[in-house]
């Protein structure tokens, strides 16, 4: 036998099939409930989704997680611009992390990062407007850890220093903000602080399609010419991105995730920890920079000579601070490395040596914060005692607490003994914002 059970009706329902025919179907029988339509098939997988996530967020609330927007995610302090793309969003202020920092950002009601001051001027007083991508926003450290807040501290009550800075920013985004939002508080100096890292390529691009920017091109006959201006804001994607900063500020599962999915922060590594030898980083460092390079080096060139005369214009004093890539500060460290780059016909400083030499050239100061970086980053021991950090490549509170002992005789906010000023009574100094003298002067000859 074969072991196959048959019932009498098998042999008719095999001769329904051979002949093509679909045997009767059985009525269901009592306490058989009928198929679910497909509406309610929808309605339990909602529910149960709902379900789901209502368990998670419950969860993730008692382990602990709370409100913690990731690196990638400082949109959360941005809105869009008809004229600059974007801008710091007026009066917001929240924990921000990435993972290698957790700290705290405060935009003010005037869309500057840190305290406001008002648009008149007091009496006696010394302005300071800085114009800078995240570098100078301060991505990666508190708010009183910005070397814009440092010197306004270090100044005390007759200096007011204001940080128009925006993560994203080119050198195209802070001429149009110093025209259109610097210039109205009437600014004694103008600090244009340039990041060597992203910005002469961000001065060639109209943006991404989720963050379109206004960009410059040569006119005929050589000049600056504006295009993308009012900038097409995507609503759509600003919608989402402001749906979700509201789930990523209530919802502890979400940020639940971020932490889960979030990358190991990179192992610091001491000076003579790093490789034994040097990619050429970019291509603009390399012994024949392209033509691309070239292009963005002379429209950041012209960039910042614009904005040089349009800071005179209104009668203050151009200052371009020239901020340099993690690589940089790392080559200025190792001998070998530089050793090698030479060999190699490169050159690891031609960005800052064309632009110091165009700029100096028509009488516009430029200071070099290169040499300043790299001597406070040789000694460093562990990542927090480093000028930058290793992943997010920004600026620690040590890296800013450089530049703001860099700037300060320069900007004038110093005693004669070249020390950065006390700050003045019922204003609190920063723990470490003391002067270090071998800090202080950009002009140093390179390690």
């Amino acid at each position: 036998m074969s072991g196959k059970i048959s019932t009498p009706e098998t042999p008719a329902r095999h001769a329904g099939e051979r002949l093509g025919k679909r045997p009767p179907e059985r009525s269901p029988g009592r306490g058989t409930r009928p198929p679910l339509g497909w509406r309610q098939r929808v309605a339990l997988a909602v529910a149960g989704t709902i379900a789901g996530l209502a368990i998670a967020e419950i969860g993730a609330r008692a382990l602990g997680y709370d409100f913690r927007p990731h690196m990638r995610n400082r949109v959360y302090f941005a809105e869009p611009d008809a004229l600059l793309g974007w801008r710091n969003r007026p009066g917001v202020s929240g924990p921000y992390g990435g993972d290698e920092f957790l700290t705290w950002v405060t935009i003010n009601a005037d869309a500057q990062r840190g305290r406001a001051y008002p648009r008149e001027r007091t009496p006696g007083t010394f302005r300071i407007a800085v114009l800078g991508d995240s570098q100078a926003w301060g991505d990666g450290v508190a708010d009183d850890e910005t070397f814009a807040d440092l010197l306004d501290v270090a100044g005390g009550d007759r200096v007011e220093v204001l940080n128009f800075s925006a993560p994203g920013y080119g050198t195209d985004q802070e001429l149009l903000a110093l025209d259109d939002r610097a210039a109205r508080w009437a600014p004694d100096v103008v600090v244009i602080a340039t990041y060597i890292g992203n910005d002469l390529a961000d001065n060639a691009s109209p943006g991404t399609w989720q963050y379109p920017k206004p960009y410059f091109r040569s006119g005929a006959r050589g000049e600056l010419v504006l295009e993308g201006v009012p900038v097409a804001i995507p609503r759509a994607t600003h919608l989402a991105v402001d749906a979700y900063r509201l789930a990523m500020r209530y919802s502890a599962f979400l940020n639940a995730i971020g932490e889960a999915t979030a990358n190991a922060p990179p192992p610091f590594l001491r000076v003579d920890e790093l490789p034994a030898h040097t990619p050429i980083h970019r291509t603009i460092y390399g012994p024949r920079p392209t033509d691309a390079d070239e292009r963005t080096l002379d429209l950041t060139e012209r960039l910042l000579t614009t904005a040089a005369e349009h800071a005179r214009a209104i009668g203050a004093r151009p200052v371009v601070l020239l901020v340099p890539d993690l690589w940089q500060v790392d080559v200025a460290n190792r001998p070998d490395w530089r050793r090698e780059l030479r060999a190699a016909g490169a050159d690891w400083r031609r960005p800052q040596r064309r632009l110091t030499q165009a700029l100096e050239g028509r009488g516009i100061e430029v200071i070099d914060a290169l040499p300043a970086l790299a001597r406070a980053s040789r000694h460093a021991r562990v990542g927090d005692e480093h000028t930058y950090y290793r992943g997010w490549r920004h600026l620690t509170a040590r890296g800013h607490r450089t530049l703001a002992r860099l700037l300060a005789p320069r900007l004038g906010v110093a005693t004669p003994r070249g020390e950065v000023a006390p700050a003045a009574a019922g204003r609190a100094t920063p723990a470490g914002s003391g002067v270090d003298e071998s800090e202080q002067h950009g002009g140093a000859r390179q390690p």
